[in-house]
């Protein structure tokens, strides 16, 4: 099988070259819902590499309180091909697969090195874990809200999903909590 040996390949390098030096990029499919699993295994079987961030979450029911775990991108994962060089048409007929996303008949690619941070950030027991990509000290840009522009320091990270950004505004720093979706990472 070639599931993403998340013992082994932690480094943010691209996924592979095909023989002619063709890079495989990972690209997106859209499951069936709560087939995420499913569609991985067939996936499996047909010899592509795939990758399916999980999370953990509880589940209350009948008074039985218990941890599960499950798809990170609910109805999503990601599958490694070489789109010019390898056959990638029976992704759409696998069972548990809705379809591979795509433009004017192609698969889509994700852009480089985002699929491979999730990696890095990614336990191994295939548990994603955000917040190792965010790392107090990190230069930021804000890109929407009232502070839209300004640059800071990431001070804190949530679990619930906000951060806490340092702003200098008039010699200080000014302190505010902001989603994660509202800022970028200065490289």
């Amino acid at each position: 099988m070639q599931r993403v040996d998340l013992y082994h390949n932690r480094s943010p390098e691209p996924v592979g070259k095909t023989h002619d030096g063709d890079p495989a990029r990972w690209c997106v499919v859209q499951t069936h819902q709560h087939s995420e699993s499913l569609a991985e295994r067939h996936l499996l079987s047909q010899n592509f590499r795939t990758y399916l961030p999980k999370r953990r979450r509880t589940v209350r029911h009948a008074r039985i309180v218990r941890t599960v775990s499950g798809a990170y991108f609910d109805c999503y994962l990601f599958v490694s091909l070489a789109v010019q060089q390898q056959s990638w048409y029976p992704i759409n007929s696998t069972v548990g697969v809705r379809k591979l996303v795509m433009s004017k008949g192609m698969p889509i690619p994700a852009p480089y090195g985002v699929v491979e941070s999730l990696i890095s950030a990614t336990d191994d027991d295939g548990i994603l874990h955000p917040d190792i990509l965010l790392r107090p000290g990190q230069r930021i840009r804000i890109i929407d809200g009232p502070f839209s522009e300004q640059l800071g320091v990431l001070d804190h990270v949530g679990s619930a999903g906000a951060v806490r950004i340092l702003l200098d505004i008039m010699n200080r720093s000014i302190p505010i909590t902001i989603d994660r979706d509202k800022f970028s990472v200065i490289s």
